[in-house]
């Protein structure tokens, strides 16, 4: 997904992008060379609409770059409800500690796509950055790959990186800790194991079926005026399978079971 600094700062700038446009509050990002990971806070639609304009977004770029179609929306992408405080502090070291267990023979701290660097540092020296609306709209676009207005007090350094304090949740992170002692404790604990656990365990659905097929029958009232979903088409079935899995964060598999439609063809939608 990454191959060098220049995909790696063009992927930073697509967090700050998908951030602003779909209403999501970032709270941390991991970058790593073939998987990503987001810490969102908001709705299940609007960090379902991040995923999706990230994907469309790295998708275009690598196209143009590279040459490559279709490369990443086969990718398989997960959303997991982080239900309490103590989840939330080892889901945050676990991304911060990407960079060690793949082999970083360095710190966290000073691995340049991720937001371990900036937690309980005083902000830069802003003469290594550039406001936004110093530059043309035409510079911005280059730069960024968006025609999108983005805040034109966000900073840009001279590697044309946006800086991640203009979109992440820093202050939000460091009240989380609330000492950079026990941000170090959290890091220094081995959470790989615990946490492969817990995202096969967040791969389930959040609804039941029993109560997932009431939604889907009102759903289908709602949308199409038949609660009888056999009497649907299938391209009203689609529509439904795109709304269950976007906006109710259903599995493939449990919205084959709900329509009654092929996992293997959803797939392809979905």
């Amino acid at each position: 997904m990454f191959q060098d600094d220049r995909d790696f700062i063009a992927g930073v700038n697509r967090s700050g992008i998908c951030t602003f446009l779909s209403g999501a509050i970032q709270v941390s990002f991991m970058l790593m060379d073939n998987h990503v990971h987001f810490v969102l806070r908001g709705t299940m639609p609007s960090c379902k609409e991040y995923i999706t304009k990230f994907k469309n977004l790295t998708g275009k770029y690598i196209s143009s770059r590279y040459g490559v179609t279709g490369h990443i929306h086969a990718l398989p992408t997960q959303i997991i409800r982080i239900d309490t405080p103590d989840r939330l502090l080892a889901t945050l070291a676990y991304l911060d500690r990407n960079p060690i267990v793949a082999g970083w023979h360095r710190m966290p701290d000073e691995y340049p796509w991720g937001v371990s660097r900036f937690l309980f540092r005083t902000q830069e020296d802003a003469g290594q950055y550039r406001r936004l609306d110093t530059f043309p709209k035409r510079e911005q676009w280059m730069l960024l790959g968006t025609h999108h207005q983005l805040p034109q007090d966000w900073l840009v350094d001279g590697n044309g990186m946006l800086n991640p304090r203009c979109f992440v949740d820093i202050q939000f992170l460091e009240r989380l800790y609330r000492t950079p002692a026990r941000y170090l404790y959290f890091l220094s604990k081995k959470l790989e194991g615990e946490m492969d656990n817990y995202f096969s365990f967040g791969s389930r659905t959040f609804l039941p079926d029993k109560e997932l097929r009431v939604i889907v029958c009102k759903l289908a009232l709602q949308l199409f005026g038949e609660s009888d979903l056999r009497m649907l088409t299938a391209n009203s079935r689609l529509k439904l399978a795109r709304k269950l899995r976007y906006e109710y964060a259903s599995s493939v598999k449990q919205i084959s079971r709900m329509l009654h439609m092929d996992p293997e063809i959803l797939k392809g939608f979905v």
